[in-house]
This record gives structure tokens, sequence and C-alpha cells, in this order.
């Protein structure tokens, strides 16, 4: 077992990083956000971010951490409850998202911790970021051979929306070059179309003849350019297969390959958030002094919906179980 101090908050909180290890493969957890820090297979590091506290601390762009309490956009950063209206940050030009400043702002606890295992608690407080309730949270993040599983459980006191994610951003080929040859396939027939602010509008169309058609391999820059600048969109999935992973049944919801690796995802959600970096290439950079480019990498965030708080989705009475699976399974090309 590795643990190692990565760096002080401001308010003299010490924030660690633990490593997992598997065959081929080691996994680095930042206790702040419940964070990938390192994600590295075959020797290449796969996913996104830093090498200090202080750089994290100046980011906006949610690098490998845990999101919550709800994930994504949430319109005119605003919702209804029980006919209570409840008011959130605004951080997204009238919206609010990934929960303001939320759990990839936070200090997790460690309790339980080996060579291939960590489980993370936080506890989040009645009225933290305008959300109603005290939720708590666990996160356990296990390593087998260079498959990640991230497991989600919450629990409320009271009633209260619930979505979380991680935000981990891929880069198959190592941070530094954009992602526009990677080759994807998504298991969705249906996307959720969204206007000018990235609400969606209630529409969800078909991908068939649309530059969202990923139900066969294309590059993810095949179909990008002129007013279509990339992906951050949702997925409606549509998944026929199944596995067995960590000793759940997950829906094999995508696949992205490129030059020697692939990254295959599993999860029991009904929906992904593709993004493909549009925002990347203003922040800090990335470890090693890496510039951060446009389209520089991918996520593929399993959540709800975008916005499902406002569609009556999501909510969690006092006791009620949330729970969340999602597997990063990784394999040479």
């Amino acid at each position: 077992m590795e643990k190692r101090l990565f760096g002080t908050l401001p308010s003299g909180e010490e924030i660690y990083i633990y490593k997992l290890t598997g065959d081929g493969a080691y996994v680095n957890i930042m206790t702040r956000g419940a964070t990938i820090v390192n994600f590295v297979v075959n020797g290449v590091d796969i996913v996104g971010g830093f090498d200090s506290l202080e750089t994290y601390l100046k980011d906006t762009s949610h690098q490998g951490a845990i999101i919550g309490r709800v994930a994504n956009r949430v319109a005119n950063a605003r919702f209804t409850m029980d006919g209570v209206e409840y008011t959130l940050p605004d951080n997204d030009h009238g919206n609010c998202l990934h929960g303001g400043d939320g759990f990839d702002h936070r200090v997790w606890q460690v309790v339980e911790y080996t060579d291939t295992k960590i489980v993370l608690t936080y506890t989040s407080q009645d009225g933290e970021e305008g959300f109603p309730s005290t939720l708590a949270v666990k996160v356990t993040y296990e390593l087998s051979g260079s498959a990640l599983l991230i497991d989600y459980e919450a629990i409320p006191d009271g009633k209260t929306p619930i979505a979380l994610t991680n935000h981990a951003y891929f880069n198959l080929d190592g941070l530094g070059g954009t992602i526009e040859d990677h080759v994807a396939t998504i298991y969705a027939d249906r996307y959720t179309d969204v206007d000018g602010k990235l609400i969606p509008n209630g529409n969800r169309p078909s991908v068939v003849g649309t530059p969202f058609d990923f139900l066969t391999p294309h590059k993810i820059g095949e179909r990008c350019g002129g007013d279509f600048i990339g992906y951050d969109h949702n997925f409606v999935l549509s998944p026929t297969v199944k596995a067995e992973l960590f000793g759940k049944s997950l829906d094999y919801i995508a696949k992205v390959c490129g030059k020697e690796l692939c990254l295959e995802v599993y999860t029991d959600q009904p929906g992904v958030q593709f993004y493909i970096g549009n925002f990347l290439g203003d922040g800090p950079d990335f470890r090693g002094n890496t510039k951060q480019v446009f389209h520089g990498a991918f996520c593929l965030e399993t959540q709800t919906e975008p916005d499902c708080i406002n569609h009556g989705i999501g909510f969690y009475e006092k006791g009620e179980v949330y729970t969340h699976s999602v597997v990063y399974k990784v394999s040479k090309l």
C-alpha cells in the first residue's frame, strides 16, 4: 500500500494520494474531490491531471473528480421540489453546472484502503450549495488488472436530488495531442438535444443520419467542424450486451480506441455525457508541463440526464439509497 502527502489546503487540511495497483496498471486517487489523479496502463498515463495541489485549486475543468450533488447542468440554477423552489449557484451562464462548488471541491475521508481498493466518504450538509437535506456519500474505487470500478452510494436524511458522476478526461495515447483520431462506438440510438446553453429542449432524436451516430465506429473528430465544435451531449443508451464485472451485471455502453489502447465502458446508468474537451486549451498545464489543447481529451460521464431534476427525475426520499456503478476497462488494441 502506498500513501503520500500531496499538499496542504489554505485551511490547513492535508491532502493525500493513495495508489491502487493492478496487473500492468495503477491508479492514484486524491482525497480532495475523491479525484483520479493518474490512470496508467502499460506505461501510458491516460487521464488528465496536474503535478500540484495548487494547480487543482486553480483549475475549473473538474479533472478526474467526483461530481455532485447533481452532475451536469441545472437550468436557470434552480429547481422545485414539493412546491418549494431552491436556488443553486449560477456558475454556467445562468445555469448551475456540476453542483456549484460541489463534491470535487470537498475533502473526502478514507475509510478503507488496500493495494487494489479504496473507499472514501463525504457528508454533504443540509443547504450546501443550495441543496436540501444532509447526504452521506460513499465512493469505492477498485482496480482489477486494468479495469477500474467506480461504485457510488448515497443516503439522504430527507428528500433531495442526487445525480453523481466522475469527470475523468481520457486520452488513450497520453495527454498532449488531440483525441480526434480516436475511434469511438457508443451504444445509444438517441441523444438529448440541447439549446445554445446546453440545456435539454425536450427532444431526444434518433442518432441515425446525424453526427451523433456512433452505433458503428467512427473517428471522434470526423464530423466536427464549422458550427459544430464538438460533442458535449448526453447519449440515451440502448445497450444490448451485459457483462459480469466486479460481481455486478452491467451494460456494455461504449468503446474508444487510440493508437495502442482501447477503453470499454460498462454501467447501470441510462445515459452518458460524451464530452471531447471543447473548452480545453486555456487551463493550466497537465502533468510534466504538457499543454492543454482543444479536443485534447474525452469524457464518458455515466449519468441520468442533464437537468433531470427539473423534470421530476433524480429525487430520493429520506433513507432511500442512491447507487450507481461504472467500470472503465482498458486493453491493448
